[in-house]
């Protein structure tokens, strides 16, 4: 009797605790993604970057304007989590935030070339046009191009527009952990 009251107490104890993560850092040179719960070092995962990074003449940076390839560099926030859109799951990030503006301004880009819909996110549903290229180009069948995107291609190659990547399950583990708001910092 004692040993199953004991045994009860220790498994609510253990499944009331919940994890809390209150920030996210992206270091891409590392192509890591880091779940913070406090000062604590949650979880690490790999992540994947631009297409471009794959081109030894690309030079990464932060992101400038749409369509430059480049993943954000800076602090934003988790401003929404998204379900079955072009992926089965994602968090959208708040890029351009104010310094992206200035830094457009000063540059003088236009506020509607910045760019926007940057995301932490799976595999796609479909390969992208870019990737379907590729595959093609390798004499990939377009009936086979599908599973030779999510067993050869996005495991290990950068391979997005500038999102971050991680594995669909490693994306399914991050979206329950993450709540709307929470920190994401992106270094260089």
């Amino acid at each position: 009797m004692k040993l199953s009251l004991l045994i009860t107490i220790l498994f609510l104890s253990l499944s009331t605790y919940s994890i809390e993560i209150t920030r996210i850092i992206v270091l891409k040179s590392e192509r890591t993604l880091q779940l913070w719960e406090g000062k604590n070092l949650y979880k690490t995962y790999p992540v994947k970057l631009s297409l471009s990074y794959n081109n030894p003449l690309f030079t990464a940076g932060p992101k400038r304007r749409e369509g430059d390839m480049q993943t954000p560099v800076g602090f934003y926030k988790i401003s929404k989590k998204r379900e079955r859109t072009s992926y089965p799951k994602s968090l959208l990030i708040s890029y351009p935030n104010e310094k992206d503006r200035h830094n457009a301004r000063v540059l003088g880009i236009p506020e509607d070339q910045i760019g926007g819909m940057i995301l932490i996110h799976g595999n796609p549903y479909r390969p992208s046009p870019a990737v379907r290229a590729f595959g093609k180009k390798l004499g990939i069948g377009e009936e086979t191009i599908d599973q030779w995107a999510r067993d050869y291609f996005y495991p290990y190659f950068d391979w997005t527009n500038g999102c971050i990547a991680v594995a669909d399950e490693d994306m399914n583990e991050i979206f329950e952990l993450i709540k709307k708001d929470t920190l994401i910092n992106i270094y260089p």
